[in-house]
């Protein structure tokens, strides 16, 4: 079996390699389909990303180790950046790989068939261990509705179901909730914004403001941009309007360079 992924670059040529360098695959047995030759605009206005969407074999995606792609929801993005729902930090979790128990598995199925239902909502709910974390997926009828305006509804009930498991169980490992893929989904929407920030951050030589964002999604742009040394990525604000910045490096021009 094999899905699709979409990559982003300045030319089709910086897509693929990113692609390659992602999957770990020879680039010569990527098959790939052009969504977008891309532009460079009229003296940088109207420029646009190339993009490319690749087929990806189920054994590449569990042997991938790119930044781009398959980023795990728990990945601890950036340490500063400690994760908040409501203005409540969510309860420590384990990232061990130790089983977990049948019964809390039951429960964190129960509690969210519960919460679907009283939603209004009609949706089958799934909650297996996935190793480094617990995940948990809701096929909804209408999936829109239970995601909400931004993710905002998906997040608040993970946050809730966190805390009470966290309350009930003890000490255990993280809950992600998820609907048809929303939250791979949403990485890869905010990995190609904060590419196509960086290089016009560069272009333009100014830092780039990004629209506000939650504390995880904050760490997604923060991780994606750490390799990039034309930029520096830092966060400004308070509450719901904390947004990261995107900003070009300057560098020292030393006095033999300008000889």
């Amino acid at each position: 079996m094999s899905r699709s992924l979409e990559f982003n670059g300045a030319t089709v040529e910086e897509a693929l390699e990113k692609a390659r360098a992602s999957l770990g695959l020879d680039e010569r047995v990527l098959q790939y389909e052009i969504l977008d030759e891309g532009s460079s605009g009229f003296l940088g206005i109207g420029a646009r990303d190339a993009r490319i969407a690749v087929r990806v074999p189920e054994e590449a995606e569990h042997t991938s180790t790119g930044s781009q792609a398959f980023i795990s929801p728990t990945a601890d993005f950036v340490k500063e950046e400690k994760f908040e729902e409501n203005g409540q930090p969510e309860p420590e979790v384990s990232a061990s790989g130790s089983e977990v128990p049948a019964e809390i598995l039951d429960d964190i199925r129960d509690y969210l068939s519960e919460a679907v239902s009283k939603m209004g909502i009609e949706g089958r709910v799934e909650v297996y261990d996935a190793g480094d974390y617990i995940a948990a997926d809701v096929d909804a009828v209408e999936t829109g509705l239970f995601i909400g305006q931004k993710g905002e509804t998906i997040d608040a009930l993970q946050y809730l179901v966190n805390v009470t498991v966290a309350k009930r169980h003890g000490f255990t490992k993280r809950i992600i909730l998820d609907a048809e893929g929303y939250r791979q989904r949403r990485i890869e929407a905010l990995q190609g914004m904060a590419h196509r920030s960086a290089r016009r951050a560069v272009r333009e030589r100014r830092t780039i403001e990004l629209p506000p964002m939650s504390s995880a999604e904050r760490r997604i742009v923060h991780l994606f941009l750490r390799d990039d040394e034309r930029v520096t990525t830092f966060s400004e604000g308070s509450g719901e309007n904390r947004r990261v910045k995107i900003a070009p490096v300057r560098r020292r021009v030393s006095r033999e360079t300008r000889r």
